[in-house]
């Protein structure tokens, strides 16, 4: 309850900041993503494993 008098209070305040950090992260990982895709700048394809 993260010292909350009850879990009303922790819900009610928590929950509120939940779809912004998943928004967040979701565009965290995009980035992410799309930056690992991008061929190499110097032109030949990475050797693979």
């Amino acid at each position: 309850m993260l010292g909350h008098s009850g879990i009303g209070l922790t819900a009610d305040t928590y929950v509120s900041v939940l779809p912004d950090l998943a928004c967040r992260a979701a565009e965290a990982t995009i980035h992410h993503v799309l930056t690992a895709a991008k061929p190499p700048a110097h032109g030949y394809a990475a050797a693979r494993l």
